[in-house]
């Protein structure tokens, strides 16, 4: 499985078991249910994100 798609799979499995539930992770920037990380050379997908609906 690529890493691309891997990614996107955690984040909907994030999303779709309540792990999007809290505050904005760090080194990332929300606005409403947008999350930005972009640039930030994250090795691993937050634990903690908004009720995101961007990502």
């Amino acid at each position: 499985m690529s890493t691309c798609k891997a990614f996107v799979l955690a984040v909907i499995l994030a999303l779709c078991t309540g792990i999007s539930r809290g505050q904005c992770p760090a080194k990332c920037q929300c606005h409403g249910t947008e999350v930005s990380c972009k640039s930030q050379k994250m090795s691993t997908i937050p634990d903690s994100l908004p009720d995101a609906t961007l990502l």
